[in-house]
């Protein structure tokens, strides 16, 4: 079983049908939200899984994502990721009568330029395809959505205009997540990749270049790297660092874990190529 922020026709569903190819595994369960999708995994049994946005090209991670990664540590490692090029589009009934536009927060950032052309009101929902479900109830000229061709053709509406995004290059990393001590192995992907959520010991100049220095004199290539707030005061930070995974990675985290204060390792996987990324299926 599959679980992805839904309903159907969400990009996110398009993600999971993407990893269910390479899975082998069919049932596809679209959830309420993000924290929906971590918590029924949790409370799973067996080889279950969960595809959630990470980080996109244009606004940056996917702040929610990378918070219950921390929160679900104990349970939930990352298997796999995959990049989904992000075509957004007005979606609704006729585009000279809109007045309120719906779709997720980060859809609507990714389109803010266009949205202030038209000078449209905007309300977010929890997903793009969940805005085309709204607008296609409502049944009213005056609202319109930002989603995929895929969800307007599920849902019987126009596609009124493509690429509505403000930047060409927009891409979303989705990443497969599951329950800790899964076995299983992924066929095909290229490059691998590991991630891990570190605290510094305390807050002094040198402690982050500590850090890196050490991954330096691995030679390892970092591919990401962000602060989030810890929770704990205002001004403290853990950091969330993605990486080539090097052939003595253990040796890297024991280096590692003389400068921190905790360093949680959430898995190392394989990141899949976007030829797999078939998004008619």
């Amino acid at each position: 079983m599959i679980y992805c922020l839904g309903p159907k026709g969400s990009y996110s569903e398009m993600a999971a049908k993407v990893f269910s190819k390479i899975l082998g595994e069919d049932n596809i369960v679209c959830c309420n939200s993000i924290y929906d999708v971590f918590q029924h995994l949790e409370n799973s049994e067996g080889n279950s899984y969960g595809v959630v946005p990470s980080e996109n090209s244009i606004e940056g991670s996917v702040s929610l994502t990378q918070d219950l990664l921390l929160e679900f540590y104990d349970k939930i490692k990352i298997y796999g990721e995959l990049d989904v090029n992000i075509n957004h589009c007005l979606v609704g009934y006729n585009r000279e009568k809109i007045k309120r536009i719906y779709s997720h927060p980060q859809a609507l950032a990714q389109c803010r330029k266009y949205i202030k052309k038209h000078n449209w009101e905007v309300i977010p929902v929890s997903s793009t395809a969940e805005a085309v479900k709204l607008v296609r109830s409502m049944g009213s000229e005056e609202v319109g959505a930002i989603a995929s061709k895929e969800a307007a053709k599920l849902y019987n509406l126009k596609v009124l205009e493509e690429g509505v995004q403000d930047y060409k290059n927009n891409t979303t990393r989705f990443i497969l997540i599951g329950k800790k001590g899964l076995k299983m192995k992924l066929k095909g992907g290229g490059i691998k990749k590991s991630t891990v959520i570190l605290k510094l010991i305390e807050d002094r100049p040198g402690a982050l270049y500590e850090i890196l220095k050490v991954f330096n004199d691995f030679k390892v290539n970092l591919t990401r790297i962000e602060s989030r707030p810890s929770k704990e005061e205002l001004g403290n930070y853990i950091f969330y660092i993605d990486y080539i995974t090097p052939e003595k990675e253990g040796e890297l985290i024991e280096r590692l874990k003389r400068h921190v204060a905790y360093i949680k390792h959430m898995g190392s996987y394989k990141v899949f190529s976007r030829g797999l990324n078939n998004l008619s299926v």
